[in-house]
C-alpha cells in the first residue's frame, strides 16, 4: 500500500480516512493518527466502542477541526465502506467484522506504526517479545544517547511515532516497541526496521489467538519483510528464535549464555563478543531475564553506532521501568516490589528467580483474569521456594486455576 505523508494537505485534502478506535492514552495509537490526518485536511471520520465522556481528553482535542466526525459505542460498517483508507488500532482484531468487511472490499489499510515507517528516513529499531521488550528497548534507546546520538523512543511504550514523524531527521534513530498487534501491521509497509531484535517468546494472548503457532507468527512479522541488508537478533535459548534465524532474509546475531555468541552472559559478566562489557553486580537491574534484556540491546545499538563507553554507563546507571521489577519503596527493612507487567506466569517466574536469592521472605500478589495460559510451571516455581514465600491471591479466574 502506498500511503503518502500524513502531514501534506495537498496529497489528504478531502480524503476519506477512518480511524477505528480513538483510545484514551494522550500520545497513543488512535488518537496520534486522528490528529495527523485531522491537520493534513483529511475528512476523518473516528470511532470507538467507549463513549465521549470515557475518552475525554483525547475526544476535546479533536472537537476543535471540523472536518473531524465521531461515532462512539459502535464501529459502523457503513463508514467502512465509505473510507478511502482505514487506519485501525491495534487492539481492533484482524476478525473483527469491520477488518473483515475491509479486506473483503479490497480497503487500504493502515496503522500509525506502518504510516510511519512508510514516511521515516531514519534508521529504524524495532523490539518485539513476550517479555522484556519495554526494558530492552529503553536501554537501546539510552545506551545510544549516552553515545552522542539522537534517539526517538515510541510504540507500544504508549506513545505513537507519530508524534515525533515531523521532527525526526535521517541522521537519527527511531527506537519502537512493537506488541504482537503492532507486528502485524508491518504486512502494511514498503519500508521496515533495519534491524529487529525478538526478545523471546512464551504463551501469553492465546485469549486472541488461535494457538502458538498463529501468536508466533504475527511476532515474526518484524523481520519476515526485511532484505539481505537488514539484522535480526534473536534469543539463542528460545526455540522460536533459533527456527527464525534460519528463516531470516538477512544478518542473524545472537544473544544467550553460550561460548561464541555475538553477546552472552556468563560468569556474573555480560560479553559482546569476546570483549566483557559489565559486570552484572554493577547493574541496578534484577535477575537474569533482564541480563539477557541487557546482551541483546547491547547489540542493537552498537551496530547502531552506540560506543563502548555509552553502553557501559547505561548499564551501569539504568533504573527499572515503571511496574517492572520497580523498587517503590523501602520501609522498615521491607522492600515493596511493583512487577505489574507480570501478567503471564513465565513473568512472574522470572520475578521469583529475581527475588528469592536476595530475601529471607516473599509475599507475592497475583492472580486476576485467565489468558488461557499454562500455570503448572508458576505452581511448580512456588513449590521449589516454598520455604520462603507466602502468597495472596487476588479474585478472579486465573486464581482458581
Amino acid at each position: 500500500m502506498n500511503v503518502m505523508n500524513p502531514l501534506t494537505k495537498a496529497h489528504w485534502k478531502g480524503v476519506q480516512v477512518l480511524i477505528l478506535g480513538l483510545g484514551q492514552y494522550p500520545q497513543g495509537s488512535g488518537v496520534s493518527a486522528a490528529l495527523a490526518f485531522a491537520r493534513a485536511g483529511a475528512c476523518v471520520t473516528v470511532t470507538d466502542l467507549k463513549s465521549a465522556i470515557d475518552l475525554g481528553a483525547n475526544v476535546r482535542r479533536l472537537k476543535r477541526f471540523s472536518n473531524v466526525r465521531f461515532v462512539f459505542g459502535r464501529h459502523d460498517l457503513n463508514d467502512v465502506k465509505t473510507a478511502d483508507l482505514i487506519v485501525a488500532n491495534p487492539r481492533v482484531r484482524p476478525n473483527s467484522p469491520e477488518m473483515r468487511l475491509a479486506r473483503k472490499m479490497g480497503k487500504k489499510i493502515a496503522s500509525d506504526i506502518s504510516i510511519f515507517l512508510d514516511h521515516c528516513s531514519a534508521t529504524v529499531i524495532a523490539v518485539t517479545g513476550t517479555r522484556g521488550k519495554s526494558t530492552t528497548s529503553s536501554l537501546i534507546a539510552a545506551m545510544l544517547r549516552a553515545s552522542g546520538i539522537r534517539v526517538w523512543l515510541g510504540g507500544n511504550i504508549l506513545v505513537s511515532p507519530l508524534t515525533f514523524l515531523s521532527r525526526v531527521r535521517p541522521k537519527d534513530v527511531v527506537v519502537l516497541e512493537l506488541s504482537s498487534w503492532q507486528c502485524e501491521s508491518l504486512a502494511f509497509v514498503h519500508r521496515v526496521p533495519r534491524i529487529a531484535v525478538i526478545t523471546n517468546l512464551m504463551r501469553d494472548h492465546l485469549n486472541a489467538y488461535d494457538g502458538m503457532e498463529d501468536y508466533a507468527e504475527a511476532k515474526a512479522q518484524i523481520f519476515r519483510h526485511q532484505s539481505s541488508g537488514d539484522l535480526l537478533i534473536v534469543n539463542d535459548a528460545d526455540a522460536y528464535g533459533c527456527a527464525w534465524a534460519q528463516e531470516a532474509p538477512g544478518t542473524v546475531k545472537r544473544f544467550g549464555t553460550r561460548k561464541g555468541l555475538d553477546a552472552r552472559v556468563a560468569g556474573g559478566a555480560i560479553y559482546v563478543g569476546a570483549s566483557r562489557v559489565i559486570r552484572l553486580e554493577e547493574m541496578r537491574l534484577l535477575g537474569s531475564h533482564n541480563a539477557q534484556n541487557a546482551s541483546a540491546a547491547a547489540i542493537a545499538a552498537a551496530e547502531a553506532g552506540a560506543s563502548v563507553p555509552g553502553i557501559q554507563k547505561t548499564l551501569r546507571t539504568f533504573v527499572p521501568l515503571p511496574h517492572r521489577l520497580e523498587t517503590v519503596r523501602l520501609r522498615r527493612g521491607v522492600r515493596f516490589v511493583n512487577d505489574t507487567t507480570a501478567t503471564t506466569p513465565d513473568g512472574t517466574i522470572a520475578a521469583i528467580r529475581a527475588l528469592a536469592p536476595i530475601t529471607k521472605r516473599l509475599w507475592l500478589i497475583a492472580g486476576g483474569a485467565d489468558k488461557e495460559l499454562e500455570y503448572r510451571p508458576l505452581g511448580e516455581e512456588i513449590a521449589r521456594v516454598r520455604r520462603s514465600i507466602s502468597i495472596l491471591l487476588l479474585p478472579g479466574n486465573a486464581s482458581k486455576k
